[in-house]
């Protein structure tokens, strides 16, 4: 499977790579040859172009030494591949030309919008405008509370339940092995009932209201009726509504912006070239 992975992975590189890296390629210095194939080098510079073209976790797994060889026998089983269609003349098969006629287009679209876009910049000013303008709407963390909560069906032992839970309480039994033994919420009970920090608009009404209506960490509520049983909530803490500061957020808003500004810019040729060449929609 993994060998699988692989070989379908290189085709993508040495197709769409040499494209994706043309730029970062020019300064690059000639690399040590690992293997030569018919006359025709594999250098370390393909390898580990290849390896960042698959990602972190691939160059986390690929990027050993083993993992290296690995690599470089696919590339020689591609290029030998590459030899022996080229002597059955499977490059001159109509399916074959129509294949490169649709890299070549992806390809000179890729450089398209490189050219499009290569000038766009993101001022520290516009950042800031953006963070400014939507404090409110993006970058401010809600109240939330941390609480837990055991459950109890709805039904004719629910009281019973209920009354040797609030006895237990009342007896100093913690709420987190009460929570282990009676709680029927499968999601918490072996956390000792424990829900995580959440804000409002997550749990059902009836219980979001109690939740967030106990003043003090520790507070007990009273039993709670929902759709899914009975529920005794403890709050374990209040979390304000907080500000998420800029620098926090800074390169996310950039890109953010970055991408929008990208986006017109391609909108807008696309519309302009429409007028150029003639395009049917059917």
């Amino acid at each position: 499977m993994v060998k699988r992975f692989l070989i379908l992975a290189l085709v993508f590189t040495f197709i769409f790579i040499p494209a994706l890296h043309a730029e970062e390629s020019k300064d690059v210095s000639e690399t040590k040859v690992l293997a030569r194939v018919n006359g025709i080098d594999i250098t370390e510079n393909e390898i580990l172009q290849f390896l960042q073209g698959m990602g972190p976790q691939a160059i986390m797994f690929y990027g050993t030494e083993q993992g290296k060889k690995m690599v470089l026998d696919e590339f020689i089983s591609l290029r030998l591949f590459a030899l022996d269609a080229e002597q059955k003349k499977l490059d001159d098969t109509p399916e074959f030309k129509e294949a490169l006629e649709n890299i070549k287009r992806g390809l000179l679209a890729q450089a398209a919008v490189r050219e499009i876009i290569k000038d766009v910049k993101i001022s520290d000013e516009e950042i800031k405008k953006f963070y400014d303008e939507h404090l409110k709407d993006y970058f401010t963390k809600p109240e939330q509370i941390h609480a837990r909560h055991i459950l109890i069906s709805d039904d004719v032992n629910s009281v019973d339940i209920i009354a040797d839970i609030q006895g237990a309480l009342s007896k100093g039994v913690s709420f987190d092995e009460l929570a282990q033994e009676f709680s029927l919420d499968p999601g918490s009970a072996a956390n000792g009932g424990d829900l995580g920090e959440f804000p409002r608009g997550v749990m059902v009404h009836e219980f979001e209201e109690a939740a967030f209506n106990l003043k003090n960490a520790g507070d007990i509520s009273a039993p709670v009726k929902t759709q899914y049983g009975w529920h005794i909530i403890k709050l374990e803490e209040k979390i304000p509504e907080a500000v998420i500061p800029f620098d926090d957020v800074k390169n996310q808003i950039m890109q953010e912006l970055q991408n929008s500004k990208n986006s017109e810019l391609l909108k807008a040729r696309s519309a302009e070239l429409e007028k150029i060449f003639k395009v049917e929609r059917f």
